[in-house]
């Protein structure tokens, strides 16, 4: 019997017969002796070297999520070669090369395996071309309950509730999974990774081995706190992505650092030569090479020709960073000129804030201490949070437009405060004009984003459908994004960004991005929105200015907030952790937009939030003075997906009524210095700081949960200066 092969692209498929085929780990492309056959464009041909995997293929990374499984790596090839092959069989239309029904359940093992833009693109088509029937329904109930955003939630409801004879979602007769479903799957497929009938392969039994995969892995840990290890998670799927491809480089070196010390090559690739490969304008590739393969480390999805990383510059922060006081604002929930905004609800809805509105509040923000001003995305965008901006260069005109953006920022530097705007590098919105153009024209276009099959399979952030990646290991993204930072600098007189998920963009990235700031403004900050280890952490000395120091925010929280770890388990944490980022200033908070408020945490009790807020504005040395100044709310951030307790964290700012929290003011007035550990028990931590010969002493107690910051005259500044105000729109419920 001779072996076939499917092999395309979405606009191309081929069946390639022949004796002893195989395909090319992680590809589409074919081989059988020396002939390797690809689809390029819109023609079947064949090309000279192996091409490195796909990203479909390197979503099997998800199998070793899977504790205890027999044959992992047979397991983790057929689900690679699952998600490859239901791809080739999808039309640019959307629709797939299969029997009705079956295309359902295509659509929906896509949707859980995260290829959201090939399932949305499905249903479109069907809406329009397929009749309509309660499987189809089901599914596309299925897809808008992962697909947050998607325009087709309309249609559904419209076709759900009539006029005319409803369609309810009809669930089709699954077969139940689970190890023995995988374990049959195993048996079943052939050689090449394929599942075949007497018709040709098998899309069906390839859908169901994908949900049966997933059946078996478990879910992410969900808790209140899982903003703080969602990026350590994807630094971790971008390592074994990398590795799937054959060689992982984090590409963080220090500006001395030895990239080849800093290498890791698949087990099965061993004893390989690894070398370095110089690039233009300071860049460097890493080539391994083995008996078995050439391949070019990356770190994340390997990319033809090998990814471009650069090292770390020796240049540090700019000095106004160490006595920046930062107040975070979202634009659209804090307040806008002539009216209050609406009443909290909806955590979706737009409130109407405004540039204008915050300009108004300028010395209420002052008054608190603090001397930088950080505003939410300003660009063009749909939503009220602005990451799914849809234009790098213009602002929103529901927040007033350029005009406003400007004079706010004048009117902030009159008052001797700097501004950080809010940039967004890794993603843009689904609607973004880029991205719309490489949807309709592919080729240089569909260049910007991380599509590994155009148009229908793209990378997005977290599998969100409405916020696809840019491709920024491309220099002509690198390019475009370093020009837009600049832009809101030079245009509007930012001092600054503050960069969203940094884990994500390409790390050579970050080089070009602080080289380019300074050019235009040698004092420009670059803030980054990062978690994860501590020694990934510390290599972005060089890269960035400051990361926000949330692994401080967790134990604060942790010690504060919920009573769970002692201070003197507090105390020993610190002094392990005080010097392991050592070029980077760190941005200490409690809460931020992605968080549930500390006060609601703390069960709306206001002493531990005073406490927690003594110790967050003054423990952290010189070099780490960066601190985001957050009024004490009590909301909570709603969503499921981060297992968050039921709420709104992104509500409007509710001004009535409202006593301001002065305890960064006061606490600002104390010296802020050195610090020194005078005693740590389980229930009491004792320390002193001293500037400019004024020393104070201060006393945290969780056990009566009371604090005093007592200086030389004795006099407790934390309780006279009565710095602590909570209102009743404050408290839980």
């Amino acid at each position: 019997m001779r072996d076939f092969a499917p092999v395309g692209n979405g606009r191309v498929l081929a069946y390639v017969m022949g004796e002893n085929l195989e395909y090319v780990r992680g590809t589409n492309v074919v081989r059988t002796a020396e002939t390797r056959y690809a689809a390029l464009g819109s023609e079947i041909t064949t090309i000279d070297e192996d091409p490195p995997p796909l990203g479909g293929a390197t979503r099997a990374v998800i199998v070793d999520r899977i504790r205890d499984l027999a044959h992992r790596d047979a397991v983790s090839d057929l689900y690679a070669r699952s998600v490859l092959v239901l791809a080739l069989h999808q039309e640019t239309s959307g629709a797939f090369i299969a029997e009705p029904g079956d295309d359902v359940l295509i659509a929906h093992a896509l949707d859980i395996c995260g290829e959201r833009g090939a399932s949305e693109a499905f249903f479109e088509w069907a809406l329009s071309n397929r009749s309509l029937d309660g499987l189809l329904m089901w599914g596309l109930e299925k897809h808008l309950r992962v697909a947050h955003g998607s325009a087709l939630r309309q249609r559904f409801e419209g076709l759900r509730e009539g006029p005319g004879p409803e369609l309810a979602p009809v669930p089709p007769k699954l077969p139940r999974g689970g190890r023995a479903a995988v374990r049959s799957a195993l048996r079943r497929s052939n050689h090449l990774g394929l599942f075949t009938s007497p018709q040709g392969v098998d899309l069906r039994a390839h859908a169901l081995f994908l949900l049966a995969v997933h059946a078996l892995v478990p879910p992410l840990p969900g808790s209140e706190d899982f903003f703080f290890v969602h990026q350590a998670h994807a630094q971790e799927i971008r390592r074994q992505r990398a590795l799937y491809g054959g060689a992982f480089h984090g590409g963080l070196v220090a500006a001395g650092g030895d990239p080849l010390r800093e290498v890791e090559v698949r087990p099965d690739l061993e004893p390989a030569t690894v070398t370095i490969e110089g690039a233009d304008h300071g860049l460097y590739k890493v080539k391994v090479d083995s008996t078995r393969a050439t391949v070019w480390a990356s770190d994340s999805d390997p990319r033809p020709g090998g990814q471009e990383f650069a090292k770390s510059s020796p240049e540090g922060p700019p000095d106004w960073i160490h006595d920046a006081v930062v107040y975070q604002v979202m634009v659209d929930r804090f307040a806008r000129v002539g009216a209050p905004l609406p009443k909290p609800g909806s955590s979706t809805a737009l409130y109407g804030g405004t540039f204008d509105g915050i300009r108004e509040r300028l010395d209420h923000i002052a008054g608190l201490g603090c001397n930088t001003l950080w505003l939410s995305p300003s660009h063009q965008s749909p939503s009220h949070h602005g990451y799914d901006h849809e234009d790098y260069f213009e602002v929103e005109p529901r927040y007033g437009g350029e005009a406003a953006l400007k004079t706010l920022i004048v009117a902030a530097h009159a008052r001797g405060m700097r501004v950080l705007l809010d940039f967004v590098p890794n993603h843009t919105g689904r609607g973004h004009h880029l991205f719309r153009e490489a949807m309709e024209r592919g080729g240089k276009a569909a260049e910007f984003y991380r599509f590994w099959q155009w148009p229908h399979y793209y990378r997005c952030f977290f599998d969100h459908i409405v916020l696809p990646e840019l491709d920024t290991g491309s220099r002509r993204v690198r390019r475009y994004l370093v020009d837009a930072a600049r832009y809101w600098i030079t245009a509007y007189g930012a001092d600054g960004v503050r960069c969203d998920h940094v884990a994500g963009v390409d790390p050579a990235f970050w080089v070009e991005l602080r080289a380019g700031l300074r050019e235009v403004k040698p004092d420009a900050l670059v803030l980054g929105e990062a978690t994860g280890r501590f020694d990934w952490l510390a290599r972005y000395a060089g890269r960035l200015d400051a990361i926000f120091d949330f692994d401080f925010a967790f134990m604060v929280r942790n010690t504060f907030g919920r009573g769970r770890t002692d201070l003197s388990a507090f105390a020993r944490w610190m002094d392990e952790r005080d010097n392991a980022f050592p070029g980077l200033a760190l941005a200490t908070l409690l809460d931020n937009h992605d968080m549930n408020r500390f006060l609601w945490m703390a069960g709306g009790d206001p002493r531990r939030l005073k406490l927690a807020a003594t110790l967050d504005h003054r423990v952290r040395r010189r070099r780490r003075a960066l601190r985001p100044c957050r009024r004490g709310r009590s909301g909570v951030l709603g969503g499921a997906a981060r297992g968050l307790a039921r709420g709104q964290a992104r509500r409007a700012r509710p001004w009535r009524g409202d006593r301001a929290l002065r305890l960064a003011r006061a606490l600002r007035r104390t010296p802020g210095r050195d610090l020194r550990l005078l005693s740590a028990g389980a229930d009491e931590l004792v320390y002193e700081r001293v500037l400019a010969g004024e020393r104070v002493v201060v006393t945290l107690n969780l056990r009566e949960l009371r604090g005093s910051v007592v200086d030389g005259s004795g006099r407790d500044r934390l309780r006279e200066d009565d710095v602590l105000g909570v209102g009743p729109d404050q408290r839980p419920g």
